[in-house]
């Protein structure tokens, strides 16, 4: 992760913001469970004050928020890139749920060790603290607070108002060529794409527990479908960010929401679980890859991507893993719309995870160019058709690395 110095023109007019926007996240219910987190956001908010725009470095901030020793050698040790990718990861779920009308925005920016921040258009100053009042996280008093995500799964609500947010939060910026390569299918037509995310079906609530509707044996009735995965909410976050900065905008659907006739009208990009998106399987049947779910054989309790044309050397099924999640796999996949000149993208994965990764990997330019050369995608102005296998490996929580494992072309 390179460090350096990072501009922001609004900052140094709205430095007496920060303490208080910071005090406020920390003692969020995003925040409420991490004391780690909790360190670190503190840390880098005082750095920010006395050293604007300047990234602090990997060793300082293993040695002074990670109480690793003297000796912590970062090329061996990952953990504080980890750990600031779990706490930019925290601060969006904050700004899509408590912070969603919060009027300064905090940001830590890929690639280095700091935070930005800038109030929103039209709004009011908040409250402004000393920096003396940024006390370390240990010091402030806990608080009891309801917490928005129940059995590894994020309310679904909190997807309602990530468009906005998102649309707010988001300054455009240059995107490199094979970014936009990759989406000009999704931008050269209107209206604005939907995102159609899973919304799996449960039984009971976040209070009494929950277990996974059983046909058969569960009342229909009953069925909670309030609940998507953490990896949808943060796939959902990162295309947001990147059609802000194209200048466009997504919608939102819930999976059994989506009507025939919104599916003959735009682009389509579908986020999440299959076995939680019926959807996908009636519009957009996969060719080379299916999803074997965890409830069958063989190895039961471990979900699956089955490789439905195995070449020599290569796996007839890739299993998702088990707890404790160290890897997982995702399906990506460009394939024809309901009409000519439509388009529909998939982002699937075993596990939460793998969605997350899914969506990171098509914005990241490197990745993208990576996939374009497997796929001998010589015309930067056509992506063909294709279906592509992903390996992700987490660490802490976070996907951390994604490779290309198989491609096929439509």
């Amino acid at each position: 992760m390179k460090t350096g110095h990072v501009d922001r023109q609004d900052e140094p007019q709205s430095a007496h913001l920060l303490p208080g926007q910071v005090e406020k996240i920390l003692h969020s219910s995003q925040f409420n469970g991490s004391e780690l987190l909790r360190n670190l956001l503190s840390y880098l908010a005082r750095r920010a004050l006395e050293r604007p725009g300047e990234s602090a470095k990997e060793y300082d901030v293993a040695v002074d928020v990670l109480g690793r020793a003297p000796g912590f050698d970062p090329r061996l040790d990952s953990a504080v890139r980890v750990h600031t990718a779990r706490l930019r990861a925290k601060l969006a779920e904050y700004y899509m749920s408590e912070g969603a009308e919060d009027p300064v925005m905090v940001e830590v920016p890929k690639g280095a060790y700091l935070i930005l921040w800038h109030q929103r258009n039209g709004s009011a100053d908040v409250a402004p603290l000393e920096a003396a009042d940024l006390a370390p996280t240990s010091q402030l008093s806990r608080q009891s607070r309801r917490r928005w995500f129940a059995a590894g799964f994020a309310a679904a609500v909190i997807l309602g108002c990530a468009v906005l947010g998102i649309w707010l939060l988001v300054r455009p910026g240059k995107v490199p060529a094979p970014v936009q390569a990759f989406w000009r299918p999704f931008l050269g037509s209107a209206p604005d794409p939907i995102v159609v995310f899973s919304n799996h079906q449960f039984i009971g609530t976040s209070s009494t527990g929950l277990h996974s509707f059983r046909e058969g044996v569960d009342a229909v009735s009953e069925i909670n479908d309030t609940y998507s995965g953490t990896g949808t909410v943060m796939a959902v976050h990162e295309l947001g960010q990147m059609f802000s900065r194209f200048g466009r905008m997504i919608r939102l659907k819930r999976a059994e929401l989506l009507t025939w006739d919104e599916a003959q009208t735009t682009n389509l990009i579908f986020v999440g679980s299959p076995e939680a998106n019926s959807r996908l399987r009636q519009l957009a049947p996969l060719h080379h890859f299916d999803f074997k779910s965890s409830r069958c054989e063989p190895r039961l309790g471990f979900g699956g991507i089955v490789n439905l044309h195995p070449a020599p050397g290569e796996e007839p099924i890739y299993y998702g893993p088990g707890n404790p999640y160290t890897s997982d796999y995702a399906v990506i996949a460009m394939l024809p719309g309901m009409k000519p000149g439509q388009r529909i993208l998939i982002l699937a994965g075993t596990n939460t995870y793998g969605v997350q990764a899914a969506a990171e990997f098509i914005c990241r330019a490197d990745l993208i160019g990576d996939l374009f050369t497997r796929l001998g995608a010589k015309d930067a102005n056509r992506v063909p058709d294709f279906e592509a296998l992903v390996e992700v490996k987490v660490s802490g929580g976070v996907p951390v690395h994604s490779r290309l494992v198989l491609t096929r072309l439509h």
